[in-house]
């Protein structure tokens, strides 16, 4: 029998080489999860994917999203005081994963967002509201000053993402039965909160300060609240109970109603048009009253609502973006005369982009004029680099989205839950514009 000749084996040799590289990268490579029908997506959950485990929590197994992850080999990191992952990330995530598999009908994130929503359900405490943290042992973070079972934001937060679960997978869905009840436990919460039904009010700098808002005239809280209010009052589930659902929509109004008396209005002014976020404060983290303010007129059937709404986005949206965007200012009322003080350009965060984008995408929804459509992609390419750092803030290749920036050339290149998940929703909610007409 002949020998191959050295040259044969070397041969031989080095493609068994390129073959077990290419097996080991392709173990090790996370994918890039590509839309159906869309193999250019900018949507790549595969960041995210990375920050999301199962573990039990309370003896049920859930799925989880860390809340840091840190630069440069983004390995989890927690938090001593708060823990390692919380319902405020957990249930934007899971409206993320659900709109996903509304889109692509992708079981993996159908399965991501049951996990999730697993979680919020678990997180509930008796008295309706919600726990926010979970500590690395997998308790539950009871006493916490950000992680208290009280009226705040990450109860709201999870009241929108329930409204979007029985939305997204019928009201027959195993999941949204249990979703259901757990809603209606919070809904019971929130309609015996005297202070949400008061019609007191304050002054601060001038304003009158509807104080029947969360957290004495939070308007960025309520509008969160508006949305899953919303949810609730359209699904009509509670038809049998008249009271109930009137309840609800009385309480929207109510909401709508203080929202829209902290909007300013000082034309030739930089904020003509904005919604201040707490009394004399606008801040851009968070700041979904003209999104929620659309989306409730939609479904009440109430252009007064909507009206307010198109004021933000047509006079105040385009001069946060041609200042470069901002973080926050303070207004002062004095003699009918309005200014503006303790401005502040940074830092800027994925969360205050994002809000805007839904806004205008929701404009575009209603309206079909393809200048709300230009005005999302515009405001959204703060991810893309237009932006006082000149640096992309998101990279569809990895899925990517750095923490926020402080300045030129002062990027924040960890990339936590938060920062990931606000700019795959901005991402995702603009395929929906693009492809929607």
């Amino acid at each position: 029998m002949r020998r191959p000749n050295q040259k044969f084996l070397s041969c031989l040799s080095n493609l068994a080489i390129v073959i077990i590289a290419i097996l080991f990268l392709n173990q090790c490579t996370p994918s890039i999860p590509k839309t159906k029908g869309n193999p250019h997506t900018s949507v790549n959950s595969s960041h995210l994917d990375s920050l999301y485990e199962e573990r039990k929590v309370e003896g049920r197994e859930v799925g989880i999203v860390h809340i840091y992850s840190a630069y440069p080999d983004y390995h989890w990191v927690g938090d001593n005081d708060e823990g390692i992952a919380c319902v405020d990330d957990a249930s934007r995530a899971a409206i993320f994963y659900l709109r996903e598999y509304q889109r692509t009908s992708f079981k993996a994130d159908l399965h991501k967002a049951t996990m999730l929503l697993n979680f919020l359900m678990t997180m509930q405490a008796k008295n309706g509201y919600f726990y926010n943290f979970i500590w690395p042992d997998g308790s539950i973070n009871k006493t916490g000053i950000t992680s208290q079972a009280v009226p705040i934001w990450w109860s709201w937060r999870t009241l929108w993402c329930f409204g979007e679960t029985i939305d997204i997978l019928g009201i027959k869905n195993k999941t949204a039965k249990q979703v259901l009840q757990h809603r209606d436990l919070l809904l019971q919460a929130i309609l015996h909160e005297k202070s949400l039904f008061s019609t007191k009010t304050d002054t601060a700098a001038g304003f009158t300060i509807p104080m029947w808002l969360p957290n004495d005239g939070a308007t960025d809280q309520s509008a969160i609240m508006i949305l899953g209010l919303s949810a609730a009052f359209k699904q009509n589930v509670y038809k049998d109970n008249q009271g109930k659902r009137d309840s609800i929509k009385w309480l929207i109004n109510h909401l709508a109603d203080g929202i829209m008396m902290l909007q300013v209005e000082a034309p030739g002014n930089f904020y003509d048009g904005a919604f201040l976020s707490w009394q004399n404060l606008w801040h851009a983290y968070g700041n979904v009253q003209s999104y929620a303010l659309l989306s409730a007129g939609q479904i009440l059937n109430d252009p007064h609502m909507q009206a307010h709404a198109f004021y933000e986005i047509n006079t105040f949206y385009p001069a946060v973006y041609e200042r470069g965007y901002m973080d926050s200012f303070w207004i002062r009322s004095k003699k009918g005369k309005t200014s503006a003080y303790d401005l502040k350009t940074v830092p800027q965060i994925a969360y205050g982009i994002r809000p805007m984008v839904f806004a205008c995408m929701k404009a575009y929804d209603i309206t079909g004029d393809t200048k709300y459509k230009v005005r999302a992609e515009q405001l959204a390419s703060w991810f893309s680099g237009k932006n006082i750092a000149h640096t992309p803030m998101y990279n569809p290749s990895d899925g990517i989205g750095f923490d926020g920036l402080s300045g030129p050339g002062q990027i924040n290149r960890n990339s936590g839950a938060e920062s990931t998940i606000e700019a795959l929703l901005t991402m995702q909610s603009l395929e929906q514009i693009t492809t929607k007409k």
